[in-house]
């Protein structure tokens, strides 16, 4: 998959990936003692000039909310380089384009976008965000509680309110008995009567996914910490009406030069 795309085709992919200073705002499998390297605010230095990148643990974000997951590519992961198959938000399979993130400094790095069967293109990037867990609200390390409570749904969603309780599900109003259970870091998996029925992942951010599963998805698929369900029914991106992150992603991304 890495073997460069044009300057064209990198210029629409970054423009799409880019998030305005003005706007609202990798899966790997298991999250570490504090974030991956990739996570954080970050400007990409293209050949049109530099450009911003938001990347929470698991997902690179777009237009200002979670867009391409990330699931880190076994066997080419070294203390500086990390490659991912990427997915689309909605989409039940991965997307032909690959994300490479080679660590150069302790807050730069090598992107590189990659599409299968063509040439990828490198660029230089430096990190605008603090790194680290504990400092970084892209994390999704030790914010579990956060998934009770009430979100608001976003343009990626049909949803207009959740609120998720111990043992309830209340969307626009209307309730569910469900019961709720961590899977792992950053993902609850929602049971009712019995049967699995969704995931809630943290999105890093001000978001989470609501990723309804399609029939059939037993308790050990859900379970399973090895193994990525990557076919939903609907994935519907939902946001903290309290959270804060986004503004300072805003922040951060004012001071790119």
């Amino acid at each position: 998959m890495f073997g460069f795309i044009s300057r064209v085709q990198f210029r629409n992919f970054a423009a799409a990936a880019a998030i305005a200073a003005a706007a609202t705002m990798s899966f790997v499998v298991g999250a570490q003692a504090e974030s991956p390297f990739h996570t954080g605010v970050w400007q990409l230095n293209t050949p049109e000039g530099p450009r911003g990148l938001v990347v929470s643990d698991w997902l690179v974000f777009e237009d200002g909310l979670p867009k391409r997951w990330l699931y880190r590519r076994a066997g080419t992961n070294d203390a500086n380089q990390f490659d991912f198959f990427t997915r689309t938000m909605g989409d039940s399979g991965y997307t032909p384009v690959g994300i490479r993130v080679y660590r150069t400094g302790d807050n730069s790095m090598k992107y590189t976008l990659a599409p299968k069967g063509g040439d990828p293109i490198e660029v230089s990037a430096v990190r605008l965000s603090i790194p680290n867990f504990e400092n970084s609200c892209l994390s999704v390390e030790k914010k579990g509680k956060r998934f009770f409570g009430n979100w608001t749904g976003t343009a990626g969603s049909t949803l207009k309110k959740l609120r998720v309780g111990r043992n309830s599900l209340t969307i626009d109003g209307k309730t569910r008995k469900v019961s709720i259970e961590e899977v792992r870091v950053g993902r609850m998996g929602i049971m009712e009567n019995g049967r699995p029925i969704a995931f809630l992942t943290d999105a890093g951010g001000d978001y989470a996914v609501l990723q309804w599963f399609r029939p059939g998805v037993s308790e050990e698929q859900m379970r399973n910490k090895e193994r990525e369900i990557l076919d939903f029914e609907a994935e519907e991106i939902v946001r903290n009406p309290g959270g804060t992150c986004d503004r300072q992603i805003a922040s951060r991304l004012k001071a790119m030069k």
